[in-house]
């Protein structure tokens, strides 16, 4: 039987929850990855023993998951998750949060596999309408001595420059390749969501995500006992997200300042506005750390609802267009028929 060369994502996320589970039984995180190794196809239970390795190495766990492509994400909660002394419970976050992400991709791949599978019946209808049937009824029109009705010599002229126009939109679509592989990547953090902020549609779901994010973050470092301070430093040090890493190192210079968190954090201008008044309150009752935690969840509960709620808005206006498309193209077809009927009557 064929075995699996690949670790699947879905596989990763559960693994990282497990091992989290795992370390709030007693394990240490040695023992918890041997076990977990057992249950595994020969080809992950590898990677999982050279994780082993290189922790008796003394690789810190953060980046023994990076070497493994975990995602940048995931390994930043690890990382963020060690600096407060709560491995157990990082691990078990970031594989929730690697799950939410993955299940959200699923949802949208299955509202939009049926909307893609309508366009390639489009096309493959508009190819038999082109190559086929329109060249045979023309020759029948010619012989005839009749025009076509409107709506199919429209059709004929559209399907006619379409193919031009798909070609044409192929330059673009490489200079976009490279504008990203040799422009866009080169920029600062700051200024690479800067230009995705002008998006009007990606801005909102951008901040969502970061206000998430930053306050999930922000809460498990408080709880491990460090101060604001220093959440912003351990911020600044980490790699595996260089937006926040650059983040940290402007909250710690505006706190160096003498402005209050809330403060710092309503001037950068990347979050929630009323995550100022979850940092307030949390410092007036003295739990900023709890607040910060239920508002992160509140705040990725919205980012869930909003991308489903965009999907299924989506997937009706597809079936609407396409479905548009499809009768337009069968009248085109079938009016000359008629006309041909009535001519001949």
């Amino acid at each position: 039987m064929f075995e699996r060369e690949t670790w699947r994502s879905e596989e990763k996320a559960a693994f990282l929850v497990k091992a989290g589970v795992l370390l709030e039984q007693g394990y240490t995180l040695h023992q918890a990855l041997q076990l977990l190794s057992w249950e595994q196809p020969y080809k992950v239970k590898e990677k999982i023993m050279q994780m082993i390795e290189e922790l008796l190495a003394g690789t810190p766990v953060h980046d023994m998951l990076a070497h493994h492509d975990f995602p940048s994400d995931v390994t930043a909660y690890v990382f963020f998750s060690e600096q407060g002394g709560g491995l157990a419970e990082g691990l078990i976050g970031a594989g929730e949060l690697f799950r939410k992400r993955l299940k959200t991709w699923t949802s949208i791949r299955q509202l939009l596999r049926y909307p893609l599978i309508l366009v390639w019946a489009v096309v493959m209808i508009a190819v038999v309408m082109v190559q086929f049937l329109f060249p045979s009824f023309r020759e029948l029109f010619q012989s005839l001595d009749i025009e076509f009705p409107l709506l199919t010599r429209m059709m004929i002229v559209i399907f006619q420059y379409v193919p031009y126009l798909l070609f044409g939109m192929v330059p673009f679509v490489l200079l976009g390749v490279l504008y990203y592989a040799i422009r866009f990547r080169q920029f600062a953090p700051d200024k690479q969501f800067a230009l995705l902020w002008k998006i009007p549609f990606l801005q909102s779901y951008l901040q969502l995500f970061l206000t998430y994010y930053f306050s999930l973050q922000f809460s498990s470092m408080l709880k491990g006992g460090i101060s604001i301070y220093e959440a912003c430093q351990v911020f600044e040090k980490q790699h595996h997200f260089p937006f926040f890493q650059l983040e940290g190192t402007l909250l710690k210079q505006k706190l160096k300042e003498g402005k209050p968190l809330s403060a710092a954090v309503e001037n950068s201008g990347w979050y929630r506005k009323d995550m100022k008044y979850v940092i307030q309150h949390g410092q007036e009752a003295g739990k900023l750390d709890e607040d910060l935690r239920f508002y992160g969840e509140r705040v990725i509960d919205m980012l869930e609802a909003r991308i489903k709620k965009t999907v299924m808005t989506l997937q009706p206006s597809l079936f609407l267009v396409i479905g548009s498309i499809i009768l337009i193209m069968f009248l085109s077809v079938f009016l000359p028929m008629f006309q041909l009927m009535s001519s001949i009557q």
